[in-house]
């Protein structure tokens, strides 16, 4: 029910109207311990943003001895820490045991990391284990700038019955040199969008930037190029941290981006939809004063045609706008735009009255 929730209010249901509320998944790169992550979680329920703690449960480490994840242990953890604080979990899945695990341990949300991605064969082994299970997953991008591979990933999942797929832009492996751990290529992630717009598209600014200080500065970027969301990783002391140090921010921090993102976002949409009512309002009138008008400008076609007098008279007309440009000036709008609407006016009037005097003529000479 809660998964439900968070869904309906921001998480990755593809029917989600486009100004529902960012996705944010946020948490230590792995879950370390009981402690830690209960102070993460109290930390993330506090900043109302987030929908889904993140914690790693199997880390893939480049280098043999590193650490790998306390795996099951963690999902114990995480299982533990919802029931306590209410807030769902994400964890990545890189096989098929993966997946019945987190399944088994009530993960709320999966994601399948890059070099997951990058093995069709990988993939397609998580897909099958998913099959017939409802839950939200989110493909990150390959390691190389590969669209099709991408696309590739999250269309095995939807072929596998897979409602709520999503995407993770994290960067990609590029050899030129680059402030930040992967390089951007944010026009990948963007054609993904475009190519799928009822794709959820989130970016991961931890992983792009490989450092702290460059956090705000990239989701500030993801969300101005209209991202739906984003991961962030955040952890209690991140000098401590047992994996991704460098890239991990405090609670505070995270709460200080986020606000500074979202909350001015959030008053200046409600602004928004103040505004756009007052248009909508005055449109209404415009529309009301322009029938109006048609209304009038069709009784003196009727009087003119009576009377005899011809359809077009500039004097009156130059009179005419004469005084609605001069009205418009006082007004602050440019002459131009007032002249063309109202000869555009003036033209409908026009034809108006032509066709009328046309059908009283017919009339006449075949009564």
């Amino acid at each position: 029910m809660a998964n439900e929730k968070l869904i309906a209010e921001g998480g990755i249901n593809p029917s989600a109207p486009k100004d529902a509320k960012p996705l944010i998944i946020a948490g230590p790169c792995s879950a370390e311990s009981p402690q830690q992550l209960v102070e993460v979680a109290q930390e993330l329920k506090k900043n109302g943003f987030v929908n889904y703690m993140r914690a790693g449960v199997w880390k893939p480490r480049t280098t043999p001895n590193s650490f790998e994840g306390y795996g099951t242990e963690a999902l114990i953890w995480l299982n533990q820490v919802k029931q306590e604080s209410g807030m769902p979990f994400a964890t990545e899945v890189a096989t098929e045991k993966h997946v019945y695990e987190c399944l088994k341990f009530g993960a709320d949300l999966l994601w399948i990391g890059a070099r997951t991605v990058s093995n069709p064969f990988a993939i397609q082994e998580i897909a099958s284990a998913l099959r017939g299970v409802q839950i939200p997953v989110l493909v990150k991008n390959p390691l190389s700038p590969d669209l099709k591979l991408w696309e590739g990933a999250i269309n095995r999942l939807r072929l596998a019955g897979v409602k709520e797929v999503g995407a993770i832009h994290r960067g990609f492996t590029v050899w030129h040199a680059s402030p930040f751990r992967n390089f951007p290529m944010w026009e990948i992630a963007l054609q993904l969008k475009a190519n799928n717009p009822e794709l959820t598209v989130i970016s991961d600014p931890s992983h792009i930037s490989g450092n702290s200080k460059y956090i705000e500065l990239l989701s500030t970027r993801a969300i101005n190029l209209g991202f739906d969301g984003l991961m962030v990783e955040v952890h209690p002391n991140p000098k401590l941290a047992l994996s991704d140090a460098m890239q991990q921010i405090t609670p505070n921090q995270f709460n200080s981006i986020i606000r500074n993102l979202f909350e001015a976002k959030q008053a200046n949409a409600e602004l928004m939809n103040e505004l756009r009512a007052e248009i909508d309002a005055l449109d209404e009138l415009l529309v009301w004063a322009l029938s109006n008008r048609m209304a009038i400008a069709t009784e003196i076609a009727r009087v003119k045609c009576e009377t005899g007098q011809k359809i077009i008279q500039p004097d009156r007309w130059n009179e005419v706008l004469s005084k609605v440009i001069g009205k418009g000036h006082k007004m602050g709008l440019r002459t131009e735009f007032v002249k063309r609407l109202f000869n555009s006016i003036h033209r409908e009037s026009l034809q108006t009255q032509e066709a009328m005097t046309q059908n009283r003529s017919e009339m006449v000479k075949f009564g």
